[in-house]
């Protein structure tokens, strides 16, 4: 083990470590001792926001991450589907050059980025008082032939309450299946079409990827599923089994004790897996302003 090793504590004040013998019903794993995870984070601490989801990392400038750190990030977003880094305060054009460290930064076809910044999607948007409301669960951009790996989000103005962001564990609602179930799954694909993009002429052709897809990094079986909208035909079976197969793996994937809500505070910078995650905006802040900048790596073709 390293010497300068991260410690990722529980709310108790354990090290992940010692509260992986724990277990829960379905067989549901829990991670590794994350000083193997992250080694290379001197005087960082990483703080698990859940149960099993989301950490807070704390110590560290984005901007001046070291490559082994940038690598150590994203062993711990693949882990935990999200960090959150507060008090960042990010600007499009630092906050492209970060992603890009990860990979080829990506963006959705057919959605209008920012004036100036082309990689730069301007998450702006304004509750209404009289009809709040949440986004539906989904996984970002899982339309295109290799959807993004990673989404990132830079707090530029956020309301003074509302507006959070929730995140749902996929590997979670994989390995609380049962096994006939996931036999069932084994070598399914499931068909995602365009939706919810300003010119959804951009991506003319659906695409098919696997039901249970396996994390490239963590090497762990995810749950890939989206909402109605976009995940709309199993193969080989009828519409009807089709719709009911889906809509139960989407209901399954929602489990609250797989979840981490975010609550906004203005400079975070917040980063998920969407090869193991979906998340969901809630739009309960009235007429206060809420404006995130966007950026996003492409990832590889799905594969179980």
């Amino acid at each position: 083990m390293p010497d300068c090793a991260l410690t990722l504590c529980v709310d108790n004040g354990a090290t992940l470590a010692q509260t992986a013998g724990t277990g829960l019903s379905g067989d549901v794993t829990v991670s590794a001792d994350p000083a193997e995870v992250a080694g290379a984070f001197e005087g960082l601490q990483a703080t698990l926001q859940t149960g099993y989801t989301g950490v807070r990392v704390d110590g560290l400038r984005l901007v001046d991450a070291t490559d082994d750190q940038i690598e150590a990030i994203r062993r711990l977003v693949g882990e935990y589907c999200v960090a959150v880094f507060p008090g960042q305060y990010i600007g499009p054009e630092d906050h492209v050059a970060l992603i890009a460290r990860f990979g080829k930064v990506t963006h959705t076809p057919g959605v209008n980025m920012h004036p100036d910044h082309d990689e730069v999607h301007v998450v702006a948007n304004r509750g209404d008082p009289a009809k709040p409301n949440s986004g539906g669960f989904h996984t970002d951009t899982c339309f295109v032939a290799k959807p993004p790996s990673f989404t990132s989000l830079s707090a530029i103005e956020v309301p003074d309450h509302g507006g959070d962001t929730l995140f749902a564990n996929q590997y979670i609602a994989y390995e609380s299946l049962s096994e006939v179930m996931k036999g069932w799954l084994r070598g399914l694909r499931l068909k995602h079409v365009v939706s919810g993009t300003d010119r959804p002429e951009a991506v003319p052709d659906p695409v098919w990827h696997p039901a249970v897809r396996t994390h490239p990094v963590t090497g762990r079986k995810a749950l890939y599923v989206t909402y109605a909208d976009r995940c709309i035909e199993a193969e080989g079976m009828t519409p009807a089994e089709g719709e009911s197969l889906i809509t139960y793996l989407y209901e399954h994937s929602l489990a609250q004790h797989a979840m981490y809500r975010h609550r906004w505070s203005e400079g975070d910078f917040v980063m998920w897996d969407n090869r193991c995650s979906l998340h969901a905006a809630v739009y309960d802040h009235g007429d206060q302003p809420r404006t995130l900048y966007r950026v996003m790596c492409e990832g590889e073709v799905p594969f179980e």
